[in-house]
């Protein structure tokens, strides 16, 4: 991982997705405000990063020649997004097919949250862990996961990943409320 110019570079290569999700929760935990930019990324590298970490802001496969990686580069420090077309494509191909078959649930379950619920998934979109959450809310580690499969099954999803997602989606306009 390395800062240059207010972005930072953390390299993929090698890295599992576990390893590459505890880097970027860890610069998030750490308040750090600048974009940051995945290098050497593999082709399938999941595009659940991209929701769970929005200063993700980079993305730079394995094939990337210096060219477009000097173009992606100038683009982020102008405070663009850096994003593969066939992976920036399939990612909205994917959001689009979710957020329409899911927006009427959606809108009808977010009235039924409750508060400590509506607090999970705030923090949730922190991107924090099970225990973390348990921590902050003065809770059980269990508490937490009756509260998550409560909030998944409300919210219509399966995943921390699509309950960011659809966070990411509706929490300015409702969650605070």
């Amino acid at each position: 991982m390395k800062c240059v110019s207010d972005i930072f570079l953390v390299d993929a290569q090698g890295q599992s997705d576990e390893q590459i999700t505890a880097i970027l929760r860890q610069l998030h935990a750490d308040q750090q405000l600048r974009p940051i930019a995945l290098v050497f990324a593999r082709d399938d590298h999941p595009m659940q990063h991209l929701v769970m970490f929005p200063f993700l802001r980079g993305m730079f496969f394995q094939d990337c020649g210096n060219e477009d990686f000097c173009r992606g580069m100038k683009a982020l420090l102008a405070g663009e997004h850096w994003l593969p077309r066939r992976w920036l494509g399939a990612y909205l191909d994917t959001t689009r097919l979710n957020s329409a078959a899911t927006l009427a649930t959606e809108q009808e379950s977010l009235i039924d949250l409750t508060p400590k619920e509506r607090q999970v998934l705030l923090l949730l979109m922190e991107g924090l862990s099970n225990a973390d959450i348990a921590e902050r809310m003065f809770v059980s580690t269990h508490t937490i996961k009756t509260h998550l499969q409560n909030l998944f099954r409300k919210l219509g999803v399966s995943s921390r990943a699509k309950a960011i997602h659809w966070g990411v989606q509706h929490v300015r306009h409702q969650v605070r409320a």
